[in-house]
């Protein structure tokens, strides 16, 4: 897995891995974890990322509390 920046994350950052193809998790502050497969189920403001998960409910998620993306394998996603 490449990580990227532990610290706040910026729009930038989101926007280069979703551009890149390669699914990601996206990690917050409190612990929960976000997977990023589809480049069409995500989209990025100035301070919050939205995210429509797999039950296509939305995910808002704010900037400030991100601390990491992670890539994954594309044939092995992660179960928890």
């Amino acid at each position: 897995m490449l990580m990227l920046g532990e610290s706040n994350m910026t729009t930038d950052q989101v926007q280069t891995a979703t551009h890149e193809g390669i699914p990601f998790v996206i990690r917050m502050a409190d612990g929960e974890k976000y997977e990023v497969v589809d480049r069409y189920r995500i989209a990025l403001g100035r301070t919050s990322v939205i995210l429509v998960g797999d039950d296509d409910m939305p995910h808002v998620l704010p900037l400030l509390t991100m601390t990491g993306i992670s890539y994954i394998n594309p044939k092995r996603r992660p179960s928890d």
